[in-house]
């Protein structure tokens, strides 16, 4: 009797060739694309198109002007003084801006102005006219605060992270405002009150309660060039003035509290070359200024006039931004943003000319490809390619393009085009957008190749 084979051997030898061709396969394609990545990898270098903005400057000396009334007290040299205020705070007349204790403690006058603060803030809170409900706007204030103070805390500027603390106190007490959390503040001032009094005992006598003698912002102190860098005095400077006024003794400062910014407005008076100046150009003319001493906090100045002598000239700017912990040391250095120009920061090395469109070539998935560029700019090995909007793209992708800006495409000697030739004329290049992984570096490219030339 013969046996019944229980599998199908027909079967088994096709599923057998099948596997088989499967897992070849599946291998041509690994082997094809490890040598295509590797390709790419290996033998070439690359570069994302990034945006980037050039910038040019011009950097001189600058001297700040204001409008100063420097505090006169009777009693300075019998105690010592404590401000009650941060440098830059807004007062009224006969706002408390300092004390004068018969002792002495570092400490204990550092806690005392802490206090101060809080409760002069406090009183502006209770004084708040505000409805309950969205605090959106005040979030985002608290948010921008924290970013700063973090900011500060990390680039090591321990004296502005500390100016944020109170700005944060304010906003932080405007919302419990807004959310009905808090509606009367009697009860915390009275006990920060009752905190000075206890303080107090260890500063042994108050002297004196130094005030105000005008409206404006408060400075803790004075540099003796209060009347010397006056604001009433831009009007008629000139570049040899204001040399005459650097060279001017300043006055003694004993005997003042501080002093009091009567004015927002104030100037930045710039000595520079005639060459430099001619990069600012004339009154009126917007820019962006950075003081040495504030260079996270950059303004917008207005130039207010221009004056030359010689090869020199004078530059002066005008500014209404009075800025919580900004430096008003008298004389810094200063940077003046002149132009910027923003685009694709692209190699020289890697710009190509391909059929009289000067462009890059760039990894398109796992093939090259060509976008064209707009250069704009050079500094440093690097051209600044303009970017391209859609719109432009939209424009310059409709039939009857040329491939290049002005290149003539196409016999020049011949009658009537050939189909290809019209095809090529009209052919579209894409142009090099943000994110793009630009070759640098790589002869012997060409657009579709999958698997690039070494580099020599």
């Amino acid at each position: 009797m013969k046996k019944t084979s229980f599998f199908d051997k027909k079967y088994l030898k096709r599923t057998a060739f099948w596997a088989a061709v499967s897992i070849l396969s599946i291998g041509l394609v690994a082997y094809l694309s490890y040598h295509i990545a590797a390709g790419f990898e290996k033998d070439v270098s690359t570069m994302f198109a990034r945006r980037t903005t050039l910038r040019s400057t011009v950097t001189c000396d600058g001297y700040i002007f204001r409008q100063e009334t420097p505090i006169a007290v009777s009693s300075y040299n019998s105690g010592s003084l404590y401000s009650a205020l941060e440098d830059g705070e807004k007062v009224r007349s006969s706002d408390k801006v300092a004390e004068i204790y018969s002792g002495y403690s570092p400490d204990i006058g550092n806690q005392l102005a802490a206090i101060d603060r809080q409760i002069s803030m406090l009183e502006n809170c209770r004084t708040l006219s505000v409805a309950i409900g969205d605090t959106g706007t005040v979030d985002e204030g608290i948010f921008d605060t924290v970013v700063e103070m973090r900011r500060a805390a990390e680039t090591g500027n321990l004296a502005r992270e500390s100016s944020y603390h109170s700005d944060l106190f304010l906003k932080m007490k405007k919302r419990s405002v807004l959310i009905g959390e808090i509606s009367d503040f009697s009860a915390r001032i009275a006990e920060l009150e009752a905190q000075k009094e206890s303080l107090r005992s260890g500063l042994g006598t108050l002297v004196e309660t130094v005030v105000s003698p005008a409206s404006g912002y408060y400075y803790s102190e004075c540099d003796g060039y209060e009347a010397i860098f006056s604001s009433s005095k831009v009007d008629s400077l000139s570049l040899t003035a204001l040399n005459e006024l650097i060279s001017t003794e300043p006055a003694p400062v004993e005997g003042t509290a501080g002093k009091i910014v009567t004015n927002h407005k104030w100037y930045l008076a710039c000595p520079m070359t005639k060459e430099d100046a001619s990069k600012i150009g004339g009154v009126g003319g917007e820019f962006r200024v950075t003081l040495q001493n504030n260079s996270e906090t950059p303004l917008d100045m207005t130039v207010y006039s221009v004056s030359t002598a010689g090869d020199g000239a004078l530059v002066v700017f005008e500014c209404e931004a009075v800025k919580e912990g900004f430096d008003f040391t008298r004389s810094q250095s200063v940077t003046v943003i002149t132009a910027e120009t923003t685009g694709f920061k692209v190699p020289v090395s890697a710009v190509r000319i391909v059929d009289g469109v000067e462009g890059v070539y760039i990894i398109d998935e796992i093939k090259v490809g060509f976008r064209r560029i707009d250069v704009i700019d050079e500094s440093g090995g690097f051209y600044l390619c303009r970017e391209v909007t859609a719109e432009d793209e939209a424009a310059a992708a409709e039939p009857g393009e040329t491939a290049g800006p002005e290149e003539t495409v196409g016999p020049a000697e011949t009658g009537a085009a050939s189909e290809t030739e019209k095809a090529e004329e009209t052919k579209y290049i894409p142009w090099l957008r943000q994110n793009d992984l630009m070759i640098t570096g790589g002869t012997g490219l060409s657009e579709g190749m999958t698997h690039l030339p070494p580099r020599k």
